[in-house]
């Protein structure tokens, strides 16, 4: 089990694929991080942990592109990537276990520095 959180990340164009996402996003680079789960234990929230992660990953990829997709009800995370200057980049709906969830497509372009 992790301690306080962790973050997941997958290198490479294809997540969307890989997620049953659909795919909006136009010339996707080759330099490609997905941030695939942003995660603090419950009693550890608030404490800046996820800011920490989301920095780490920031600098260690940064000459990439990193695109993040949040569910629209995860205000916390939405301003989190907000604050790191991540742009919205498209909407759509995903349905899991007959439910329709609203998510947001996010993306930060590193790879213009």
């Amino acid at each position: 089990m992790f301690q306080r959180g962790y973050i997941a990340v997958y290198q490479g164009n294809d997540f969307c694929e890989i997620e049953g996402f659909p795919n909006k996003i136009e010339n996707m680079t080759k330099n490609v991080v997905y941030i695939w789960e942003v995660v603090t234990r419950k009693e550890f929230m608030g404490r800046g942990i996820a800011k920490k992660l989301l920095a780490y990953v920031l600098d260690k990829f940064n000459n990439y592109t990193i695109y993040s997709c949040i569910n629209v009800n995860n205000i916390p995370s939405i301003r989190l990537h907000e604050k790191y200057d991540f742009k919205e980049l498209y909407r759509f709906e995903e349905k899991e276990d007959n439910k329709i969830k609203q998510q947001i497509m996010f993306v930060k372009n590193n790879d213009e520095r």
